[in-house]
């Protein structure tokens, strides 16, 4: 089972894998058995493509390589009984299994051989009966050509096709208060997305009964929104085919899973079964265990539908778009007794991680309920945020009614001229804090919500559940089949491939040594926002990016005075509204606590290429002057080692971010640009160079400088000198700052001074004088201009990846303006948001 933000847990004898859990959300009634299709998607509708390209890889093989090596630190492994009563409904009892048991031996579908359970149409190993057909074949054309990889894989399918007839025969089972919501159905490839370029090739699956996408033409494909569970079969004895075979089956089944859960905001968890030859991976239990198989499958079968995943606090519809002539697909979700009905995708996350905060920005106009979807009189457009976030965490608005708290009660008791916050600050600037926060205006400075819902939450580690890293690798069972034939392990290995020790087939990714994951439950929270805002990234003019980067900075100086820090600054958390700065996504915002040293082993948070280069390094920019020039006090043996916690997270980090983004829309948002190499080096967050580049960069006037030299020359010089001037007062304060980071004093002075700086750049850049490239808008379906067949497919994933000058959206158009090479920004460098562990 593979949940959105929380572990990825995977049962060791039973089957699953409960990735992180993201919801998404209930089935509207539908006809049971009828032939549905993928609803249109424009651009009021959500997806994006998830071509190779777009993430900057040449096939799917290596898109599925690349989740299976990011996902692998999140799975678990644990036992069987615990998998069924913690991860799935736990609907069917010990009596209601006996009935099912028993129902499968009065079909003859398994039998009793001395006391033990047996298949009566499996083999004890398929693999066997596998090679018996393609032996057969193979005879059939004198041997003298190979078999085919397609006939294969029908071999296959045929060999597992028994499966089907055993779960109709366990659907059939009259439970009491049950019902079987799901039903079998192998029809490989037959699968259909709104997502172009998913190919969610996959070997059966099981379908809900009730359908929760609108009524499609005769013959068209299942739609990925209806599969609850997906299967992929692999049959294979032979010691190659067992590694390579299998670590693909299994990321095939995770990719599956990836796809389910980005492609329908209806999910918040899915489930997959794998069967390797003998072996049921949900995620493990052997095929030979015939009870526990039924338990499993059972327990499947008779889930309601918001226990396989379906999120009862959203509803898929389709309806008639009057402007473009055709039904589009719609989400409505429900914030308590309050319903939003989603008009335009806004933003989405584009990252290959099931793990994580799946945040979806929307469009969207107040309605009645689910079945009255006509918008309220008098109702706006208004912004709905679907985000994970620690299930114990405070929301946005809890955390915005904290900061407007304590903005309160400093309006009422402002502090003197003398207090340390308020060093170095001009009376103007004192006198437009103190009138902001005594009427109230500073509010303006952020958004405004209009409502929020705490939603469905993650299933949290079950007990007896411990990382699986090597899931993708070596079959475990490969080792455990030496044992009972009386091998050890290294013969084992070294008899069923010469190639397998000391190689790369048993380990195809590596795991990257980090900070222990703690697996913590996340729960899923709705937000709506009354303004309908454009985020910095997306504006086309220079003029209009600097107006709210100052009210940016003005708003981080008033959580500077109340002693907050945001912590998460990036060019999607600055808005623009009606041409004034909002700044938002307030959930990682805290309390700078001046009591706590200069060290902290809170993890670090943001968009990579925004944030400050001392949280990335870990290191102090102004270096360490306290040791001994006397050689006598210096003793190698006693020195201390480095310090394991990480570098605080302080006031100036946030104002560095401001720096950057910055940097980032200059370098890559004005077209004419022959800058690429600094881009390359400054903001692919990937690059081995990356973090050196941007630490000479801030503490090296003149690397800044030469970069800088490498802009358009026909741009106001004014955009450089800001820049330039912009590292120079952070890296000053770095230096003067030194290990006082308690010390408000050195603070307060930077906001002043980089406001100084942005109203110079505003008054030398007026409006029209510096145009930007707009992104492309979000990408949309099958339906609406995606390639949506496999041939199409590959010969996009043969060109040479796709050039984008958005942060968040891979561009497949030409470029807007000009003949910019700062669309070679790759996906490197857009800011796609994570937790960046100290």
């Amino acid at each position: 089972m593979y949940q959105q933000p929380s572990a990825s847990e995977q049962h060791s004898e039973a089957a699953t894998d409960d990735l992180d859990s993201r919801n998404r959300a209930t089935t509207p009634p539908g006809t049971q058995g009828q032939v549905t299709s993928s609803a249109l998607l424009d651009g009021d509708s959500p997806r994006q493509d998830r071509t190779a390209p777009r993430h900057g890889l040449s096939s799917l093989d290596l898109i599925r390589q690349r989740l299976a090596r990011v996902m692998m630190p999140e799975i678990l492994e644990g036992p069987e009984d615990r998998w069924l009563q913690h991860y799935t409904s736990n609907c069917v009892g010990e009596q209601a299994l006996e009935q099912v048991i028993l129902a499968l031996l009065k079909k003859g579908l398994v039998f009793n051989h001395e006391g033990t359970l047996r298949w009566k149409d499996f083999p004890d190993k398929p693999s066997l009966l596998r090679e018996q057909k393609l032996n057969k074949s193979t005879e059939k054309t004198d041997g003298s050509a190979p078999i085919d990889t397609a006939v294969q894989r029908k071999t296959e399918r045929k060999i597992f096709r028994p499966l089907g007839t055993i779960i109709d025969a366990i659907a059939a089972v009259p439970l009491p208060n049950l019902s079987p919501s799901c039903k079998y159905e192998e029809e490989p490839y037959s699968t259909d997305s709104e997502v172009s370029g998913s190919q969610h090739r996959i070997d059966g699956f099981l379908r809900l009964n009730k359908s929760t996408s609108p009524p499609g033409p005769k013959g068209s494909r299942t739609p990925t929104s209806d599969i609850a569970v997906n299967f992929e079969f692999k049959c294979s004895d032979a010691p190659q085919e067992i590694i390579d075979g299998h670590v693909q089956n299994r990321s095939k089944a995770l990719y599956s899973a990836f796809h389910n859960l980005h492609s329908d905001c209806q999910r918040k968890h899915t489930y997959s079964i794998t069967i390797e030859d003998n072996h049921v991976c949900l995620w493990y239990f052997s095929l030979q265990d015939v009870r526990a198989v039924v338990h499993a499958l059972s327990a499947l079968i008779f889930s309601t539908v918001e226990d396989l995943g379906y999120d009862a606090n959203i509803k898929r519809i389709s309806e008639w778009d009057e402007e473009v002539k055709q039904v589009q697909l719609r989400y409505v979700y429900r914030l308590g007794d309050r319903f939003f009905k989603t008009v335009k995708c806004r933003d989405e996350y584009d990252d290959l991680y099931i793990s994580g905060r799946a945040t979806r920005v929307w469009e969207v106009i107040e309605v009645t309920s689910f079945d009255n979807t006509v918008p309220l009189p008098n109702t706006q457009r208004m912004i709905l945020r679907d985000v994970w976030l620690e299930h114990d965490g405070n929301t946005e608005r809890e955390i915005q009614e904290k900061i407007f708290q304590r903005c309160d009660e400093l309006g009422r008791n402002f502090p003197s001229e003398n207090d340390e916050r308020l060093h170095d600050v001009d009376d103007a600037t004192r006198t437009l804090l103190h009138q902001r926060l005594k009427d109230g205006s500073y509010k303006e400075l952020f958004l405004t919500i209009k409502a929020d819902y705490r939603g469905a939450m993650s299933k949290p580690r079950a007990e007896g559940f411990t990382p699986k890293p090597d899931i993708f690798a070596e079959p475990v069972y490969i080792n455990q089949e030496a044992k009972r034939h009386g091998s050890d392990t290294q013969r084992a290995s070294s008899s069923r491939s010469h190639t397998l020790a000391g190689t790369d087939l048993l380990m195809p990714f590596q795991q990257q040594a980090g900070a222990p994951r703690e697996y913590k439950p996340k729960q899923r929270n709705f937000v709506v926002y009354e303004e309908v805002c454009s985020a910095l990234h997306e504006l086309d003019d220079m003029h209009d990016v600097i107006q709210a980067l100052l009210d940016a900075v003005l708003a981080l100086q008033i959580l500077f005075l109340i002693s907050w820090i945001h912590r998460d600054v990036s060019s999607g958390n600055i808005l623009s509204f009606k041409g004034r700065g909002k700044l938002c996504d307030l959930e990682y915002a805290k309390e700078f606590d001046l009591s706590v040293g200069g060290r902290s082993s809170d993890p670090k948070t943001g968009t990579p290429i925004f944030m400050a280069v001392e949280l990335q390094y870990n290191a102090a920019i102004y270096g360490d002057a306290g040791f001994s020039e006397d050689m006598q006090d210096n003793e190698t043996r006693e020195s201390p080692l480095h310090p394991s916690p990480t570098v605080r997270h302080n006031f100036q980090h946030d104002l560095e971010s401001i720096f950057w983004i910055l940097a980032w829309l200059v370098f890559t948002h004005i077209p004419g640009q022959i800058c690429a190499n600094v881009t390359a080096e400054l903001f692919h967050s990937k690059r081995p160079g990356f973090l050196p580049t941007r630490w000479k960069v801030l503490i090296h006037h003149y690397v800044c400088a030469e970069w800088l030299q490498t802009l358009r020359a026909d741009l106001p010089p004014v955009l450089a000198k800001g820049l330039l001037t912009m590292r120079n007062i952070l890296y000053q304060r770095y230096l003067k700052r030194g290990r006082s980071i308690g010390d408000t004093s050195t603070y307060s002075p930077i906001y002043d001074k980089f406001r100084k700086v942005l109203r110079t750049i505003a008054t030398s850049v007026p409006r029209g004088r510096v145009r930007l490239v707009r992104p492309a808008p979000p990408q949309v379906g099958v339906k609406s201009g995606y390639l949506p067949r496999t041939d199409e497919l590959f010969k996009k994933m043969d060109e040479p990846e796709d050039n984008t000058v958005a942060p968040h959206k891979a561009a497949n158009s030409k470029r807007a303006r000009g003949t910019s090479n700062a669309g070679e920004v790759d996906a490197e460098s857009r800011p796609e948001k994570r937790l960046a562990r100290g």
